[in-house]
């Protein structure tokens, strides 16, 4: 996962569920502290069980916007579901960037080969650091399922975008998921309302868990509207070619049945992006 305000510097493996940071607005709530959250999400198995393989139809989209021997940005790499996938695309090498300490760790025992062989580089800092030393670099970038979403502020996700434009070459392509507020956490934003018209959260945050009893991971999520994905994009420089559903059926279900993710990526050809589990956008710089 990838949080626009944690650093290197910031981040630790002994993380708990009490461990917050501060809220994006001054007067805001404290909000989970994304890194730790995701240490605790990994390690604890979950994350593998709920996403076992990629979704069908947003890796179809990277695999034709990746050309033989290229190179892609996977942001918020998480334990490399997307990854392992585009490196296998002829000749393609790739930065996966996660500031979580317990994805890199799993990124690097799992594709230690594509490591050694100068195939896969694996980074923990800030988006803006890495742009420094990979400008205008990558074929193919991508924000894959809600990673841009975990970022608190909008201000802190339009510097992502930026960072990633950076990053992309001038004929580049950015893929990029984020939760569609039409569809996904109904309940959470309706508990959120009194904290937005107060100020203290931004229009479109919502607080949840994962996991449940004393195994509960808190976590923050922006939720996007078509206008906002097509907003922000164009604000952070990118001209956007499409946004359309990304799946029908909840992520979970579409990456752990083949056949039913199948069937709902041919029904996404003729479904309208709002009624999108999650919208999927493609943009270029």
């Amino acid at each position: 996962m990838f949080d626009g305000r944690t650093t290197v510097a910031s981040m630790s493996a002994e993380r708990t569920e009490t461990d917050f940071v501060p809220s994006a607005s001054p007067n805001g709530p404290e909000l989970p502290d994304m890194s730790g959250s995701y240490d605790r999400y990994i390690s604890s198995g979950l994350y593998d069980r709920r996403y076992p393989r990629p979704n069908r139809r947003t890796l179809g989209i990277m695999k034709r916007c990746l050309p033989a021997g290229g190179r892609f940005l996977d942001v918020g790499a998480g334990t490399g579901r997307y990854t392992l996938p585009l490196l296998r695309v002829d000749g393609a090498s790739g930065l996966a960037l996660d500031i979580c300490p317990v994805a890199r760790k799993t990124l690097a025992e799992r594709f230690g080969e594509f490591v050694r062989a100068e195939r896969l580089l694996i980074r923990g800092e800030d988006a803006d650091t890495v742009a420094l030393d990979h400008p205008q670099a990558f074929d193919l970038a991508l924000l894959a399922f809600g990673v841009l979403a975990h970022v608190a502020g909008r201000a802190e996700r339009l510097r992502l975008l930026r960072a990633i434009r950076a990053m992309l070459k001038p004929d580049g392509t950015l893929v990029l998921s984020v939760p569609n507020a039409r569809r996904r956490f109904r309940a959470e934003q309706l508990a959120a309302a009194p904290l937005v018209q107060g100020g203290r959260l931004e229009p479109g945050d919502v607080l949840y868990k994962r996991g449940q009893d004393n195994g509960e991971i808190p976590m923050f999520y922006h939720v996007y509207t078509l206008a906002e994905v097509q907003r922000d994009l164009s604000e952070a420089g990118f001209q956007v070619k499409s946004v359309g559903a990304e799946s029908l059926l909840s992520e979970t279900a579409v990456v752990s049945n083949r056949f039913v993710g199948w069937l709902d990526a041919m029904a996404c050809r003729l479904a309208p992006a709002s009624l999108g589990y999650d919208l999927l956008a493609v943009a270029k710089p």
